[in-house]
């Protein structure tokens, strides 16, 4: 069962300039004005001005009038310099790497944004059946393993307050619907040091995350696969996701959260 994802707030012209840009990665091929206009649901007049500016600025060419348009390897080559610029990817890629060759499942590093976290950085294992995360994906923050452990470093007042806020919808017929239940799965985790999800946002995936703070921000890493997998080997997935946060802290500095403070009011 999936429910409506919460609108955001959002400006138009960017929403219209990234959808373009997606439009042509789903696609793969050249469009014309008709069929942008027609695949992203807009006006003509608005699909021909947002062409022609990014035409303008070089994101776009003109194959022909018949053929349409295709972007650039501009907007490739700013992506590519920006990724190589990356302060956090720089310093926790090696370990986060070696974490993936350790459990040869998919590494996710993962950030809080509002109600949601964000996967900052991917690290796909080459397992033919695997959690496939796209970096910049977003995921709401009360179904993840990733949202649970981040929210356990809150203090307690914080972690009441973003309780009682919370939109708690469900994504899943496993997903937790009710402050009560997130604070039991918050406080599990505190307890065994590490945050387990199955099935809650994704039907067929099992993950398990921890908080690290790198640059004193609280950031996430995730270990996650299918679940028969993970069951499987929890254990030791659990102590390689920890030696390997314990290793990021060491190299990015910014001492572990403090879980047990965080909890010791309860």
């Amino acid at each position: 069962m999936k429910t409506k994802r919460a609108p955001q707030p959002t400006v138009k012209t960017a929403d219209r300039t990234l959808d373009l840009f997606e439009l042509f990665a789903r696609e793969q091929r050249p469009l014309n004005l008709s069929q942008i206009a027609q695949l992203l649901a807009i006006p003509l007049s608005s699909a021909h001005g947002l062409i022609k500016t990014l035409q303008a600025r070089g994101y776009l060419f003109e194959l022909s009038r018949r053929e349409g348009y295709y972007p650039s390897r501009r907007l490739p080559s700013l992506a590519e310099a920006i990724a190589a610029a990356t302060p956090v990817g720089a310093l926790v890629s090696p370990i986060l790497g070696a974490l993936r060759a350790e459990s040869k499942e998919s590494v996710v590093l993962v950030k809080r944004q509002g109600d949601r976290v964000q996967y900052v950085e991917v690290f796909e294992t080459d397992e033919s059946v695997r959690f496939s995360p796209v970096a910049g994906e977003t995921k709401p923050i009360h179904t993840t393993a990733s949202g649970k452990a981040i929210l356990s470093t809150l203090a307690p007042d914080a972690l009441d307050a973003a309780l009682a806020r919370l939109d708690l919808a469900p994504v899943t017929e496993l997903s937790v619907t009710t402050p009560r239940e997130l604070r039991d799965h918050i406080e599990k985790g505190r307890k065994r040091g590490y945050w387990v999800v199955a099935g809650e946002n994704t039907r067929d995936l099992m993950a398990l995350a921890a908080p690290v703070r790198i640059g004193g921000e609280v950031f996430a890493v995730v270990v996650g696969g299918p679940p028969p997998r993970i069951r499987a080997a929890i254990a030791e997935h659990a102590q390689r996701l920890l030696r390997a946060c314990a290793e990021v802290e060491r190299v990015a500095g910014g001492p572990r959260p403090n879980l047990a403070a965080q909890g010791g009011r309860r």
